[in-house]
């Protein structure tokens, strides 16, 4: 079975003095390696590094809440200059590197995404849907992570490949409701 692309989104947080070509460049190394990776670019976000205080002030982390990444990459060009200290994604991801790669879990754990509070059951609806597409457990518990769908257990606090199978497992238990026969016989005249 061919391996299921990890969704990411790249924050690069870049010099004022840096020219739209550098950036497209930045842009195409990073696409370059994603797709050497198996992995798909879905936003690649430019940040001036002006210090921002909240989450929704990060166009980057838009994508997550929407459930349309797993991962993010983080980018400093260059990387020797300090780092912005008042700014949240850095005080709270980069740690004093220049670079970082944060998936979803970690991410609400800093507190950069909302808690995960999805259902049970419209997680199970969710993973059966997506066995339905063929995709394997693994990549259905990033996207569980990725739409919010609160894990099972706190440690390791994300959806796990047991997991997903445990919840479909117990979807084929679950049978639908199903509504009585209808009466046997000639359907009721018509008025």
């Amino acid at each position: 079975m061919s391996r299921f692309p990890v969704r990411i989104v790249c924050h690069a947080i870049l010099r004022i003095d840096l020219v739209p070509a550098q950036v497209r460049e930045l842009e195409a190394t990073i696409r370059r390696r994603c797709q050497d990776s198996d992995a798909q670019l879905v936003a690649f976000c430019v940040d001036l590094g002006m210090p921002k205080r909240r989450p929704e002030d990060y166009p980057a982390l838009s994508n997550f809440r929407a459930g349309k990444a797993d991962a993010l990459l983080i980018v400093c060009v260059p990387s020797d200059e300090p780092l912005p200290r008042d700014d949240l994604l850095t005080s709270r991801a980069l740690s004093g590197f220049p670079g970082a790669w944060l998936a979803v879990p970690r991410l609400r754990e800093v507190g950069l995404l909302p808690a995960a509070i999805g259902l049970r059951s419209v997680a199970l609806q969710r993973a059966v849907a997506l066995r339905e597409r063929r995709f394997p457990c693994d990549v259905i518990a990033r996207w569980l992570d990725a739409e919010g769908y609160a894990a099972p257990s706190s440690e390791p606090g994300h959806w796990t490949r047991s997991d997903v199978l445990k919840l479909l497992r117990e979807a084929r238990r679950v049978q639908p409701l199903l509504l009585p026969d209808e009466p046997r016989g000639a359907p009721a005249a018509l008025l």
